[in-house]
């Protein structure tokens, strides 16, 4: 009991210095003369890599998010707002689960409650399996996992054809 209340602890210190680095790296990226611009390059691959990352990534704490919600306009706020600001979005609403729960919630398993869907609510089920989940994340780990190998050889082997360079 003692031990789950540490762990509840030190997720939610880990989750408001993860919040405060992504808010610092924001305002940083937001004042530096190059910030924005730079983002949004498409000839450049890792950029393209990013894009892959951040989309793989919105799908699946897109479809936690719809899971743990029971009303539809939360998810869709929180994707929206999640693609103008990033991580700030996601860590601050994991950091806001956190403060959700109830002390009894807090000293058992916090990490059980954060993740799983409140039973308070009436939910309906999306009746997709475990197993349909555990494949589609799967392969989207090899998706990026590909992006990333490739993006990497095009840059690092100086044979491979440059088709973005200028």
């Amino acid at each position: 009991m003692v031990a789950a209340t540490t762990v509840g602890t030190a997720v939610k210190i880990l989750f408001i210095v993860l919040l405060m680095m992504m808010i610092a790296s924001f305002a940083h990226l937001l004042t530096i003369d190059d910030g924005l611009s730079s983002c949004f390059n498409l000839k450049a691959r890792w950029m393209v890599a990013a894009s892959t990352d951040f989309a793989i990534k919105m799908v699946v704490i897109g479809a936690w998010i719809v899971y743990k919600e029971s009303n539809w306009m939360v998810p869709i706020a929180l994707i929206a707002s999640a693609f103008v600001l990033g991580s700030v979005t996601t860590c601050g609403y994991i950091l806001m689960q956190f403060f959700k729960l109830s002390p009894e919630e807090s000293s058992k398993d916090p990490l059980y409650f954060v993740l799983v869907r409140s039973h308070k609510k009436d939910h309906a089920t999306m009746g997709v399996s475990v197993v349909t989940g555990r494949v589609i994340i799967s392969a989207l780990g090899c998706l990026m996992l590909g992006v990333i190998i490739y993006t990497g050889l095009a840059d690092w082997l100086p044979s491979h054809p440059k088709p973005f360079a200028k």
